[in-house]
C-alpha cells in the first residue's frame, strides 16, 4: 500500500513538473515554443506572456498650455507634471486612474482622426472628456496664482515613450478654450 502511494506521488510530481515546464517554455516570445500547445486539447497550458504578441511601440502624450488674461502663453506641459508621488503609489495610486483614462481617450481620438477630421473629433464625447480633464488640471494649478488665466489649449501627440530616437508625432490640437465658457 505504501509503495502505491509513493508511486502515485511520484507520478503526480512528474505530471506537475512537466506541466510547469511546458507552461514556462511556452511563455517564450518566439513562436516556435507555441508548438507545445498543439498537444494541449483542454487549454491546460496558459499564455502568460508579459508582452502582447504585438506590443505597443508608442505612448500617447497629452500636453496643454495656458493663456493668461494679459496674453502671456505658458510653455507646453503634461498634466501631473512636477507633482511628487509617495512611495506607496507603486502599489496603490487611485489618482492615476484619471491619467490612464485620459490616455485611453487619446488612443480613441487617434483612431477617429484616421477616419474623420479634427472638426468631427471636437463633436465627440471623447473630446469633451479630455477637455474637461485638462480644464480641471488647469483650474487646480491656477489656485493661488497671481495672474488670472483666460484660456487653455491642449494637444495629443504620439511618442516613442522611453525610446528618444522616435520623434513625437502631433496628432490633434484643440482650439483655444476659454476657461469661463463651461457651456461648450
Amino acid at each position: 500500500m505504501m509503495f502505491e502511494s509513493r508511486a502515485s506521488q511520484r507520478g503526480l510530481s512528474v505530471v506537475l513538473a512537466g506541466w510547469f515546464t511546458a507552461t514556462l517554455v511556452s511563455q517564450h516570445p518566439h513562436r516556435v515554443f507555441d508548438r507545445l500547445r498543439q498537444f494541449d486539447r483542454i487549454g491546460a497550458i496558459p499564455n502568460w506572456r508579459f508582452f502582447a504578441p504585438l506590443p505597443a511601440q508608442h505612448d500617447y502624450v497629452v500636453l496643454y498650455r495656458t493663456i493668461g488674461e494679459d496674453g502671456e502663453v505658458s510653455p507646453w506641459r503634461r498634466p501631473e507634471e512636477g507633482r511628487t508621488h509617495r512611495w506607496s503609489a507603486a502599489v496603490w495610486s487611485p489618482g492615476r486612474r484619471h491619467t490612464k483614462a485620459a490616455l485611453m481617450v487619446c488612443g480613441q481620438i487617434s483612431g477617429m482622426l484616421s477616419t474623420a477630421g479634427g472638426e468631427q473629433v471636437r463633436r465627440t464625447a471623447q473630446y469633451r472628456v479630455l477637455r474637461a480633464y485638462i480644464r480641471q488640471e488647469v483650474l487646480t494649478r491656477a489656485r493661488g496664482r497671481e495672474r488670472p488665466l483666460a484660456s487653455f489649449q491642449f494637444l495629443v501627440a504620439k511618442s516613442g515613450g522611453h525610446d528618444h530616437r522616435v520623434r513625437p508625432r502631433f496628432l490633434f490640437a484643440s482650439p483655444v478654450i476659454p476657461l469661463r465658457d463651461e457651456a461648450k
